[in-house]
């Protein structure tokens, strides 16, 4: 590990100003430095770095009257401080770690959407969480366009259906258009509150009646139903509350009087007055209630409200709040309910959602009507009785939301001031008034920004900055207490150097077609005869045991003779994903017998590991969540001159379990690009077995006939390659057709073994794609005299007549035997992994586990594991550890899925454990390995 006092002396030598600007182009702003956000497609300049704060944000916005909801209910974005809760695009609480206010240079737009005729205001480059109209309809069969008929929802539809894969997308506010979703959580953590605690709301007197003080109130169903009433017909005067009821209202009337008596022991009473024959009066004389009542619901009928965390409170008290609120002001006949606070509406808009009904608000400004009459701007919810193509809930990852349609977007012009806040919540999101948005999320300091921008964990990025600014960092373990060599680094400028002045290697490069820019790209260059590589790292004056150590040299001790690893080669060099040339690839321009050579294994240079280009690479495979697989450098350089600029290549070896850690940073689909010949087809399957055992998403493109990706691109055959990375044949489907194509299947027995082997790879596989793909082989098989029946995953002992076969068939999970195989010959990581994993997780070799932590080397299964060359050991800490991360994430996220579909626990211990598993999986995936 990096030593803490390192890690601080090196970001005392960092201004984040250098650091940024060595990445992106920079321009000066005040005291400040904008830019384009780096992190986002954007045009206008958002991007903010403080070289007094040395921090850099990048800045959605809003305005300072946009409200966002908290637990004390809905406040402008002004008024929120650090520390404030609010809520996350989940439902659930998130603290504010930071806020600003600062100049805005774009205009400002105005959402309307289904839920509300009110606004919600953001600058045009605020980041918002929306479903697409396309996405849903693609994806919703409850959604149909049918001929030339307008978008129709079809309820029924909906009801025999469950769950979809709808993705919510992070666009600007400028990309929303009419007819997008945005999102309301329905999901939140319920308060278990029995009591409310009203004591500081009156302080008795010394004078006056001798009464008691009422101290707290019991939260029941009555006492719900009484507060929604009073916020809908009743007031407070001088010394007491009261409710204004009309005549035909009695049995209100008398439920209040009987409510009041049971929860205060205060008595009610029953007002007719003679002047206005219709009014009915209920009246409570009592100071305390009075300030309790003020306090709670505020005065004037502008101003009504309810504490907000009523919404909170379980189902059956919310559901007799509305029944108040109902009873008091709602007419059942026509399901709406008036007021003219603005406060109460949106209150009941978040109530109605929270229990599933379907809530609208209509907004009459205020005017005057033809009578003369003053009417005050007021709000009407309605409430409909079915989902539509306007609003429907829906789950997405586990989430129920309602989906609320975006009916008018307007530009309002420009706000001078704007506020950003940032909350502890890592999808840093946050609810609004009428629906949940995020921001980019990207700040922090230098290191961070290298983090963000190059895609490395922490110790990649100090590793970084410490190579680019001359800094040596300081280990825990001595093992890396020395400078780092800058041998390659040389040897790497100087071969570029050389490059231009060779004609045979510029002749070879132009006749591949590569361009002029593609060679500073990937940095290519030439290695010249042994002596003058020698002579030039003695001019440089650096160690030749330097050299050898980083595999730039070798070393023949019989003849006591050094010589250069590269000699007359193009070289093409190769970084780590930290961006350090580690090693380098070489092509024979002379006619040397090995076409292609690689740097030797050293303590940088782990072939296994690596992926040309990756450097290259990342950014854009992060962006398209995809990442192309091929075989040569050439390909990889070709492909980027043709745009597919996520490409990199394997190190002249086959993909192995090494390089899973890698492939798994952006959790990007992997499509494999290899030869069709017999080489490559093997090297194809080998992959797709492992990339799919893993748990991969993906598949394999062939290139037949003598062709690879840089002779198509070269050819002009740049579409067809899309078309082709497009269509790349799944892992699974690949691997079965070819272990198909290894059999005469008009043969029994070969047909049997076929068969057999197909069934021992579908077990490599997790049950539900066993399940699926069954069929898929079946079906391969069936028309050749196999019924789909014979297709067993499950057999046991008694259906097979074979001994042998069916300890071959045995399932053999290659991550469970690598934890195994690294327990019996790293015993110092038991307690690291038993602090994290228990050996219950385990499904097929949990046998196998408990002996090898009961320290029995001797067991035959355990004998059989340490001897099997094809299961890989995790040598150290930061490997082990990324592979228990990976494998976390996947049993946790499988946790989650079964709790979000159970009924058989309470929905409050349903909200518990969704809150648990989703805080775990947010930890993991930041790199942090969480104890049990």
């Amino acid at each position: 590990m990096i030593s803490q006092d390192s890690i601080e002396a090196l970001k005392a030598r960092l201004d984040i100003v250098d650091v940024v600007g060595s990445y992106i182009e920079l321009k000066k702003a005040g005291g400040n430095f904008k830019a384009p956000c780096p992190f986002h497609d954007e045009k206008s300049p958002s991007f903010v770095v403080s070289p007094q704060k040395q921090i850099f944000h990048c800045f959605g916005c809003l305005p300072p009257y946009q409200k966002v909801i908290t637990p004390q209910g809905y406040k402008a974005i002004e008024d929120i401080k650090v520390g404030d809760t609010l809520f996350a695009a989940n439902g659930l609480p998130t603290v504010v770690t930071k806020r600003v206010k600062h100049p805005s240079e774009f205009d400002i737009l105005a959402f309307k959407t289904s839920l509300s005729a009110n606004s919600s205001c953001f600058t045009q480059n605020h980041d918002m969480l929306l479903i697409k109209r396309e996405e849903a309809i693609a994806k919703l069969p409850y959604l149909r366009v049918e001929k030339n008929r307008p978008l129709k929802f079809y309820g029924r539809i909906k009801e025999r259906t469950r769950r979809y894969d709808l993705q919510i997308v992070r666009s600007f506010a400028s990309e929303v258009v009419c007819g997008d979703y945005f999102l309301y959580p329905i999901d939140r953590e319920l308060r278990d509150d029995d009591t409310l605690d009203v004591s500081s709301l009156w302080e008795k007197k010394d004078f006056g009646p001798d009464v008691t003080k009422i101290e707290r109130i019991k939260l029941d169903e009555d006492f719900m139903w009484l507060a929604g009433f009073y916020v809908a017909e009743g007031s407070t005067y001088r010394g007491g509350i009261k409710f204004s009821l009309s005549a035909h209202e009695e049995e209100y009337a008398k439920r209040v009087v009987t409510i009041i008596q049971k929860l205060f022991a205060q008595e009610a009473k029953l007002f007719l007055r003679e002047s206005r024959k219709n009014s009915l009066e209920v009246t409570v004389s009592s100071t305390n209630l009075e300030y309790i009542f003020k306090n709670l619901f505020g005065t004037g009928a502008e101003n009504k409200h309810y504490p907000h965390w009523f919404n909170y409170l379980s189902v059956s008290l919310r559901e007799a709040l509305l029944t108040g609120l109902m009873d008091g002001d709602g007419c059942y006949s026509r399901r709406t309910y008036d007021t003219v606070s603005e406060i109460l509406a949106n209150q009941m808009i978040d109530l109605a959602l929270s229990l599933k009904k379907i809530p609208t608000c209509r907004v009459a400004e205020a005017h005057v009507d033809k009578n003369g009459v003053k009417h005050k701007k007021s709000y009407t919810i309605y409430f409909k009785q079915r989902e539509s193509i306007e609003g429907f809930f829906e789950f997405i990852d586990g989430v129920e939301y309602f989906l609320t349609k975006v009916k008018e977007i307007e530009n309002i012009g420009h706000e001078s001031i704007v506020h950003d806040i940032t909350v502890q919540d890592a999808s840093h999101t946050f609810l609004t008034n009428y629906f949940a948005v995020g921001n980019c999320g990207a700040g922090g300091d230098a290191v961070k920004f290298v983090m963000e921008y190059e895609k490395l964990n922490y110790p990649e990025a100090l590793e970084k900055l410490a190579q680019t600014y001359n800094f040596t960092l300081t280990y825990t373990d001595n093992k890396h207490n020395k400078p780092r060599t800058k041998v390659i680094e040389k040897l790497n400028e100087w071969y570029q150097s050389l490059l231009s002045r060779n004609h045979t290697a510029m002749s070879y490069l132009r006749e591949r077609g590569i361009y002029e820019s593609s060679i500073e790209k990937f940095g290519i260059g030439y290695a010249p005869a042994s002596h003058e590589t020698l002579n030039f790292i003695k001019r440089e004056q650096f160690p030749i045991k330097e050299a050898i150590d980083v595999g730039v040299v070798g070393y023949e001790p019989s003849r006591n003779q050094t010589y250069a690893r590269f000699i007359e080669r193009i070289t093409f060099p190769i970084y780590s994903a930290n961006g350090t040339v580690v090693g380098f690839g070489g092509r024979t321009i002379t006619g040397h017998q090995a076409k292609y050579v690689n740097s030797p294994e050293t303590p940088l240079f782990n072939k296994s590991r690596l992926l040309y280009a990756y450097n290259i690479a990342k950014q854009a495979l992060y962006k398209k969540q995809e990442i192309i697989i091929t075989e040569g450098y050439l390909d990889v350089i070709m492909l980027h001159q043709a745009g597919f600029d996520n490409a990199v290549a394997t190190l002249g070896t086959a993909l192995t379990q090494e390089h899973l850690p890698l492939l798994r940073k952006g959790t990007p689909r992997v499509i494999m690009a290899y030869d069709g010949d017999k080489a490559g087809r093997a090297a194809a399957l080998k992959a797709s077995k492992l990339l799919s055992a893993s748990g991969f998403n993906g598949g394999v493109v062939v290139f037949e006939g003598g062709l690879d990706p840089a002779d198509m691109v070269k050819e002009g055959r740049v579409e067809e390659l899309g078309s082709m990375f497009r269509d790349a044949k799944p892992f699974i489907e690949f691997v079965l057709d070819e272990i198909l194509s290894l059999y005469n299947l008009r043969d029994p027995k070969a047909k049997e073994s076929c068969m057999q082997e197909g069934v021992a790879y579908l077990k490599t596989l997790s049950p539900i794609l066993q399940e699926e793909y069954k069929t898929y082989l079946a079906s391969r098989l069936g028309g050749l005299g196999v019924s789909p029946s014979l297709i067993r995953l499950n057999s046991n002992q008694r259906d097979m007549q074979n001994t042998p076969l069916a300890q071959n068939n045995r399932h053999r999970d290659m991550w469970e035997l690598s934890l195994i195989k690294t327990i019996l010959e790293h015993p110092e990581f038991i307690n690291h992994i038993l602090d994290v994993l228990d050996p219950s997780l385990l499904q097929f070799h949990s046998r196998e586990f408990s002996l090898a932590l009961a320290g029995k080397k001797d067991a035959p299964e355990l004998m059989e594991i340490l001897v099997d060359e094809s299961i890989v050991v995790h040598k150290n800490e930061n490997d082990l550890n990324a592979e228990l991360i990976a494998f976390l994430i996947k049993h946790y996220e499988r946790e989650l899925k079964k709790i979000n579909m159970s009924g058989d626990i309470s929905f409050e211990e349903k909200i518990f454990y969704i809150r648990k598993y989703r805080d775990i999986i947010t930890q993991l995936k930041r790199g942090e390995l969480v104890g049990l």
